[in-house]
């Protein structure tokens, strides 16, 4: 039915006068400013990523949460990061995230390997791997687990509760000479034996007789371009004392073996006093506790900086400190060649490891960084969400999703009116 002129010439106008207020809102909401829209989005760590691109992409929200069941990796939280320095306000939640964190580093070993500390929730069980596969599965013990590793290939990564933590070694170890001091016998003969079948590289200086001493290499090098420790086996070696000072002050690692700490030129650098001489506790060099056949210098009134090593019926036998820059390893034994003489089973190699062992312990670590990138490691992923995002916090508000700016149903809607003024300005044959 066609309309009455009047009607319909009241249709157009009612046609413009939508057309200008719908004109006159759109400009008003294009010019409001962007910071206004109040827009709260939410998302989890499982759609984290598609979230990231959608709130980069679409008009910029002004808070976002993440409730995340495992922390975000590096790139996610870094995307965050950048949200949050572009006036966007993150926040997380997380509960059930496992405080997690591994450091892998070189050993101080010619054979190589590593050494991997791991820490977890107590309790917890973990799996180790490389990039070749499992390496092993352990239970998490209170404090700081460590891992002696023969070889491993790339990043070391572990695994608690679907939360992942991956570390390279940052470092590789460049070789220094073992500078051995101390009477000429079977104690010197033996460990300088030990430590050069373990790949160390030896120089030794031993007294044979008043003003007599005989030398092997560069004893006398003590600096830390040249020598990883020196070894003091017995006190004869306090007339080096003041080398020796010097030489662990600078970074240089000691090893004050038997009753070398009864010099007193030496005391001031060892762990604790050396007490009266205990002898051994076993006639027999069993497998399981072979030295318990040793005779050993308890270490007694340990310094409070000190760190107890090894330990047997009440007496600590090792123990360690840092003084200056350097390291230094008291070892109460000072007859460890009867093991290898007169022990059971593979005695020697076992003589070898334990050397090459407390050698590690007080080794100055001189090394060369490693070229290969650490890619998307990350050794603790918790304590990282923290540095990046700080503490969690619950959701500034509900998720409201407002829409600031211009829509394309508003510019359908303005040539929809437009156009059916038009259309009946036609009809009616007016221009």
């Amino acid at each position: 039915m066609r309309l009455p002129p009047d009607a319909r010439r009241r249709a157009e106008l009612a046609l413009r006068a939508a057309a200008l207020v719908l004109l006159a809102w759109m400009f008003a909401r294009s010019a409001a400013p962007r910071d206004r829209a109040a827009v709260q989005e939410r998302t989890d760590s499982r759609a984290l990523n598609a979230a990231l691109t959608s709130w980069t992409l679409a008009p910029e929200p002004t808070s976002v949460h993440v409730t995340a069941a495992f922390a975000p990796a590096v790139r996610e939280r870094e995307w965050l990061r950048a949200l949050a320095r572009a006036g966007v306000r993150v926040s997380w939640s997380g509960d059930s995230i496992p405080a997690i964190a591994i450091e892998v580093a070189a050993r101080s070993d010619p054979a190589g390997g590593v050494r991997a500390y791991v820490a977890a929730p107590a309790g917890a069980r973990a799996t180790l791997s490389d990039a070749v596969g499992l390496i092993d599965t352990l239970s998490i013990a209170p404090g700081a687990n460590a891992l002696s590793l023969p070889m491993s290939a790339g990043a070391l990564d572990l695994l608690v509760r679907g939360q992942h933590a991956r570390a390279l070694a940052p470092e590789s170890l460049l070789p220094r000479q073992i500078v051995v001091l101390g009477r000429a016998g079977w104690e010197g003969k033996f460990a300088m034996a030990a430590l050069e079948e373990r790949g160390w590289r030896v120089s030794s200086r031993l007294r044979v007789g008043p003003n007599v001493s005989v030398s092997q290499g560069t004893p006398l090098a003590l600096d830390t371009a040249y020598t990883a420790v020196v070894v003091a086996l017995d006190s004869s070696a306090a007339q080096y004392a003041g080398a020796i000072v010097s030489f662990e002050r600078t970074g240089g690692g000691v090893v004050l073996a038997g009753d070398a700490p009864l010099a007193a030129a030496l005391r001031a650098l060892a762990p604790g006093r050396a007490g009266a001489r205990v002898a051994a506790a076993s006639i027999s060099f069993a497998s399981t506790a072979p030295r318990r056949a040793l005779g050993f210098y308890p270490i007694v009134a340990l310094a409070s900086d000190a760190v107890p090593l090894e330990s047997r019926d009440g007496h600590v036998i090792a123990a360690a400190r840092r003084v200056g820059a350097g390291r230094v390893v008291q070892l109460g034994y000072d007859e460890t060649w009867r093991w290898r003489l007169a022990g059971t089973g593979d005695a020697p190699a076992a003589h070898r490891d334990y050397w090459s062992s407390v050698i590690s312990a007080a080794a100055y670590r001189a090394t060369a960084p490693i070229t290969a990138a650490a890619g998307n490691a990350d050794a603790a992923p918790l304590a990282s969400l923290y540095a990046d995002l700080g503490s969690p916090s619950a959701p500034a508000a509900p998720a409201v999703h407002v829409s600031p700016g211009l829509r394309w149903w508003m510019f359908a809607l303005l040539a929809l009116l437009l156009l059916a003024e038009w259309s009946s300005r036609r009809l009616r044959g007016a221009r």
